[in-house]
């Protein structure tokens, strides 16, 4: 304690000092004589990382450290590192869910869906770590799910099912299409379009360049409308009997009075031959077949 102190001050960098090395009992002795003897100095002081105290707090779990933050004035909870990472971040990424809870509850200007230099939001951090109580919490705190990182431009629940945390990821889409359900939103997809991205299917991201086409009109459903629904008004007399042969009972069939006649004969039914089976006395030989000379 006394190496903190520098002619009865409290050296500036102390703070972070010992909340980036996990000393909260130290911590807690420098904010209690920070607060007796005047204004604490260096609340926000960055390391060589550009983490503050308040990063290494809500990173490590320091629940009770970070309530006594609280009550000092001109605390920045959200002031960023050298990455962009801030302190919901940290705790986000660590599944710290007291921490997350205080964060999302008591700091009135805290920024939810902030992004660090890659374009990663807290909750694309918990997704990542399969911290799904954080997630829901960022959630309902209206952190939004269909934010996409700048790099393989995934959202949180992307995220989640790429690196296997399966659960999380269920959740995140679950409350997505709830909240889509709730503005009356009926075609249930949320985000951007995902054939204009990138894709995750069973863990493996699929760039756009290697998704299936999609066809249209070229299937044999699309062959089979244009042979039931001929284009022109002209009579066609193949694709009249083609019709018949596919579907005889629908309107696709033209009215029996119109029908040709040259049509009626190649549809109508064919005469097939009756076979009549005879015992062996009905039989005559063959000599009494052969013609008389």
């Amino acid at each position: 304690m006394c190496s903190f102190i520098r002619g009865g001050i409290l050296a500036e960098g102390s703070l972070v000092w010992a909340a980036a090395r996990g000393l909260d009992h130290e911590a807690r002795h420098i904010l209690e004589y920070g607060l007796h003897s005047g204004p604490l100095p260096g609340i926000n002081t960055q390391d060589s990382s550009g983490r503050t105290a308040v990063s290494y707090f809500a990173g490590n779990g320091s629940l009770d450290l970070l309530d006594a933050l609280l009550e000092i004035p001109k605390v920045n909870f959200n002031l960023a590192d050298n990455e962009g990472n801030t302190p919901l971040h940290f705790a986000a990424q660590a599944g710290q869910v007291e921490v997350v809870s205080l964060l999302l509850d008591r700091v009135e200007e805290i920024e939810v869906d902030a992004r660090n230099i890659l374009g990663f939001t807290p909750l694309m951090k918990a997704a990542i770590q399969g911290r799904t109580k954080c997630a829901k919490l960022l959630l309902f705190a209206g952190a939004s799910p269909t934010v996409r990182d700048h790099g393989r431009g995934l959202r949180a629940e992307e995220w989640a099912r790429y690196c296997g945390r399966y659960s999380c990821a269920e959740m995140i889409e679950r409350h997505s299409r709830s909240k889509l359900l709730e503005k009356g939103t009926s075609s249930g997809r949320w985000g951007s379009d995902p054939s204009l991205g990138p894709q995750v299917i069973g863990g493996v991201l699929f760039p756009p360049s290697t998704l299936p086409p999609v066809t249209t009109g070229r299937g044999l459903a699309s062959k089979l409308k244009k042979v039931l629904r001929p284009k022109t008004q002209s009579y066609n007399l193949v694709t009249h009997i083609t019709s018949a042969a596919f579907c005889a009972s629908t309107p696709a069939l033209p009215a029996p009075a119109k029908v040709p006649p040259i049509v009626k004969t190649l549809i109508r039914p064919l005469t097939v031959p009756k076979l009549q089976v005879t015992s062996p006395n009905d039989i005559h030989s063959y000599t009494e077949l052969k013609p008389k000379k």
